[in-house]
């Protein structure tokens, strides 16, 4: 089941065509790398125009058979910009 998070209209505006290229993506996925690394590798290679927010990338990475709510994956974004952690 995926995630549950609630799109607002830009990012489900946004979601078809970031889906649409995760088969092209799916081969390269680090999926033996920790969490933070897996958030980053998202972040780099579906951010094309625009930054992807929380929601978009939790998604992304179920897609990628990453099942991790949007909580855990903020924690994980959080890592990687050396951001104090909220409990």
């Amino acid at each position: 089941m995926p995630p549950r998070v609630r799109l607002s209209a830009t990012e489900a505006k946004r979601l078809p065509s970031l889906l649409g290229m995760v088969d092209t993506l799916r081969s390269e996925f680090p999926a033996g790398a920790d969490p933070p690394s897996q958030a980053a590798w998202i972040e780099e290679h579906y951010s094309l125009d625009e930054p992807l927010t929380l929601n978009l990338v939790t998604l992304l990475l179920f897609e990628h058979g990453v099942h991790r709510s949007a909580a855990q994956i903020a924690q994980d974004l959080a890592i990687l910009r050396e951001e104090p952690i909220d409990d």
